[in-house]
């Protein structure tokens, strides 16, 4: 209800019992598997605008992967796993937000990582008229290495500065 309040959409909630929990079915699945599959990359950015949202209402998600956003057929971006959200916008706290996002695309093509990197910064500084903070890029790299399947590509973006 708190991120509905401030705009950011989670998955509508169908029935809950002890047992099992059934939420509404989003079309194209996690942004992982979306940004594998698709080169529209402007939809990172929505990510940035979620991520900047959340931070200027006080709060972290802490676990802010992008296989934690689905993708709906109207390319909404839904959040889900809010297990870890929190009240802390301490900069180790906004900087693991940002960390976890690029650190779980890291894997992807050289050319698509950093047009992913450049839209969802680009998105969360315009949203929150602050600086990225500079924990950020260093916990994407720690962060990465559990997260990604393809630790060649990772090094590659990592020391890479691509120019478009």
């Amino acid at each position: 209800e708190k991120l509905e309040l401030i705009g950011i959409k989670t998955p509508r909630l169908i029935s809950i019992s002890s047992k099992e929990i059934i939420e509404e079915y989003i079309e194209y699945g996690n942004l992982y598997e979306y940004l594998v599959k698709h080169d529209d990359i402007d939809i990172a950015s929505k990510a940035g605008i979620i991520t900047g949202i959340l931070h200027n209402s006080g709060y972290t998600f802490t676990d802010n992967k992008s296989q934690n956003f689905l993708v709906s057929k109207d390319k909404d971006l839904i959040r889900i796993d809010l297990g870890l959200m929190q009240t802390n916008i301490s900069l180790f706290a906004r900087s693991m937000d940002i960390g976890t996002f690029l650190g779980s695309v890291l894997d992807l093509e050289s050319k698509k990582y950093h047009e992913i990197e450049r839209e969802y910064l680009n998105a969360y500084v315009k949203t929150t008229g602050s600086i990225i903070p500079y924990l950020s890029v260093i916990l994407r790299n720690v962060l990465a290495l559990g997260f990604v399947n393809d630790h060649n590509k990772m090094m590659k973006n990592m020391t890479k500065k691509y120019n478009s």
